[in-house]
């Protein structure tokens, strides 16, 4: 892969994500999008740059952004939009019931996926 995309949502979870992937080679120069989706709030923005500066070590050029809308068309939209060949995002951030009864984002992502997506655990 020549570019990654994270999908961020701003939680404990996520900067765990984050601080796994600025400790790996994997990603070291690679340009790198970081994306929320929601609402365009200077929270959200502060997030993304706590993010980014953790990630500064890995000698990337990383892009921030935050998108409206709901989250797996928004991020495969994204990803299409910038010729993005890997996803990254979580797995699994709600309880087991609350996946029984709406779904799981993850589960959705998995399935419509068209370039390869890694779920961090």
């Amino acid at each position: 892969p020549k570019s990654a995309m994270l999908a961020f949502d701003g939680s404990a979870t996520a900067f765990k994500g984050v601080e796994l992937l600025a400790g790996s080679p994997v990603l070291k120069g690679m340009p790198i999008h970081l994306v929320m989706i929601g609402a365009d709030t200077s929270d959200r923005w502060e997030q993304l740059r706590k993010a980014e500066k953790m990630l500064g070590d890995l000698g990337a050029d990383i892009t921030l952004a935050i998108r409206a809308g709901d989250v797996e068309p928004t991020l495969h939209a994204y990803q299409e939009e910038h010729d993005i060949d890997i996803l990254v995002m979580g797995a699994y951030g709600h309880s087991r019931i609350r996946q029984f009864l709406v779904g799981s984002t993850t589960t959705t992502m998995l399935k419509t996926a068209k370039k390869p997506l890694v779920i961090l655990r």
